[in-house]
């Protein structure tokens, strides 16, 4: 080999170039804290969803929908197709029946404050009417424009008050109701939470009897002696249903 081709040989190897170093994809540090943060914030959305729907679902525990509906003809009717032209409840008689009902609840309790107490003699003379056993008055019955409504007994279930009731409309016309309007007072004058089951909205002419029930809600023992029922008919409010004093018997 020629000088001149070991010189071009040696030139070529000293002028050829490393092997270069591999490039390592790094992340960078506030990258990752932001995906951490990420994935922190929506396990504890999560956790606190559930937490949150488990609350809710115990919380509703018990509570039912109505059995009856006003924009159905009839709550044991197979068909529900809704009522056309259904009337709506109107705000004003909603807001005057609410204020009718707390005005009377506080001067039921202004006249409780400014009754004078009772004297050692009178006392005892009551405690001696209530040491006598109580009678039974029922049923119960109230009549208006043809429409019947009868309280056939009254029976207590733990705090809650249930009577069994009557409906049925003897007269020439059609007659609704909306379980809304159902005002229930005790001897005190306050009002009373009600829950009604069995009974329709609407009851035909010369129609048939339904029997349902009235569960007054939220009546510890011993603490309400009577109860009042006022039922007015929807929207002519031309009937109206009233029975008052309805003894409740804690045995």
């Amino acid at each position: 080999m020629s000088i001149k081709r070991l010189k071009r040989v040696t030139l070529t190897k000293a002028n050829k170039p490393k092997n270069k170093p591999r490039y390592r994809f790094k992340i960078d540090p506030s990258i990752k804290r932001t995906v951490l943060l990420l994935v922190f914030m929506l396990i504890v959305g999560s956790v606190c969803g559930i937490v949150g729907y488990v609350f809710a679902r115990q919380s509703l525990k018990g509570i039912t929908q109505p059995a009856t509906n006003p924009f159905l003809n009839d709550s044991n009717d197979l068909d529900r197709r809704p009522r056309q032209g259904a009337d709506f409840l109107n705000e004003k008689d909603l807001i005057a029946k609410v204020k009718s009902q707390t005005s009377g609840a506080n001067v039921a309790k202004e006249q409780k404050k400014r009754a004078p107490k009772p004297k050692k003699s009178q006392t005892k003379d009551q405690k001696e009417k209530d040491s006598q056993p109580k009678v039974k008055s029922f049923p119960i019955k109230a009549q208006n424009q043809g429409m019947n409504f009868e309280v056939k007994s009254l029976t207590r279930e733990d705090d809650t008050l249930v009577l069994n009731v009557a409906l049925q409309n003897t007269s020439d016309k059609t007659i609704q109701f909306v379980y809304t309007f159902l005002d229930i007072t005790d001897d005190q004058g306050q009002a009373l939470f009600s829950e009604i089951r069995g009974l329709p909205t609407e009851f035909k002419p010369k129609g048939e009897t339904f029997i349902g029930t009235i569960k007054i809600l939220d009546v510890p023992p011993e603490t309400v002696e009577k109860v009042s029922l006022s039922l007015n008919d929807y929207p002519d409010q031309k009937v109206k249903l009233d029975i008052q004093n309805i003894p409740v018997l804690d045995e």
